[in-house]
C-alpha cells in the first residue's frame, strides 16, 4: 500500500491540535477525591502519547518526502483521480449515527451496528463478499461495547 505523505502530515496536525486542546481543558479537572492523581493526569498523558506518535508519523512523512520527488508532485499524486463521495458519505453517516443516538431513536447496539455495517461496506466499495465481514464486525463492536460499557462498567448508554 502507497504511503500518502501530505494526508499522514494533515490528518497528524489536527490530531496534535485536538489532543492539545484536551490536554488544556484536562489541566482544568479539579483533583480527585478517592484517588490519589485526579482525574486530570490520564487524559493529559494519553494525549501526550498520541501527540508523540503524531510527531514521528510527521517525521517519517518529511522524510518520505524529502527522499521523493517534492511536496508539490506528493500532493498531485494523492488528489489525483480522487473522488470526494466517500468522504461525504462518512460526514452524513457519522452526522446522522451521531443525530440518532442524540435523540434516542435507536439503542445504543442498534445504532452503532448500523452504522458500522454501512459504513464498513461502503469503504469496500458495496462489494457482496464483504458484506458478512462487516456485518459480523459490526455486531461484534456494536453490540459487544454495549455490553461493556452497561454491564462492566456501568455506564448508561443511549437506549
Amino acid at each position: 500500500m502507497d504511503r500518502q505523505p501530505i494526508a499522514e502530515i494533515g490528518v497528524c496536525t489536527l490530531v496534535i491540535i485536538i489532543c492539545a486542546v484536551l490536554w488544556r481543558q484536562a489541566s482544568y479537572l479539579p483533583p480527585g477525591s478517592f484517588e490519589p492523581l485526579g482525574s486530570g493526569p490520564v487524559p493529559q498523558v494519553t494525549a501526550a502519547i498520541v501527540i508523540l506518535c503524531c510527531l514521528w508519523i510527521i517525521l517519517r512523512a518529511v522524510l518520505q518526502m524529502r527522499g521523493g520527488a517534492g511536496v508539490f508532485a506528493e500532493i498531485r499524486k494523492e488528489t489525483h483521480g480522487r473522488s470526494p463521495y466517500g468522504a461525504i458519505v462518512m460526514l452524513g453517516a457519522s452526522v446522522t449515527y451521531v443525530s440518532v443516538l442524540h435523540l434516542r431513536l435507536l439503542p445504543f447496539g442498534i445504532a452503532t451496528f448500523i452504522f458500522l455495517a454501512l459504513l464498513i461496506w461502503s469503504l469496500e466499495n458495496f462489494r457482496r463478499r464483504a458484506l458478512l465481514p462487516a456485518a459480523l464486525t459490526a455486531a461484534l463492536v456494536g453490540f459487544g461495547t454495549e455490553f461493556l460499557f452497561t454491564n462492566v462498567f456501568v455506564v448508561d448508554l443511549p437506549t
